[in-house]
């Protein structure tokens, strides 16, 4: 039972590590996308609109991947804790 037990987490483990580094993944081509806007804005005025959206929604989109891929998650945090014993 300990072993099925140790083969789930680690399941877990690999499924959260999947998400985490795709939502960075995502997160580094929204935030890509709109510096190429901002880039392209510079160079013809019909991308001021559209550097502009990109800055008031994706770019916040994908800041809030970022910092989900890079944090740790409370099961982590909590299973580290149980490991100290003077709590």
């Amino acid at each position: 039972m300990d072993s099925s037990l140790s083969t789930l987490n680690c399941g877990i483990t690999s499924v959260i590590l999947r998400r985490k580094i795709i939502a960075a993944l995502i997160a580094i081509g929204l935030i890509g996308g709109t510096v190429y806007l901002g880039f392209q804005s510079v160079k013809d005025n019909r991308f001021v609109i559209w550097f502009g959206l990109a800055s008031a929604i994706v770019a916040p989109v994908g800041i809030n991947l970022f910092s989900y891929a890079i944090s740790s998650s409370d099961r982590e945090i909590i299973q580290q804790l149980a490991k100290v014993p003077d709590i």
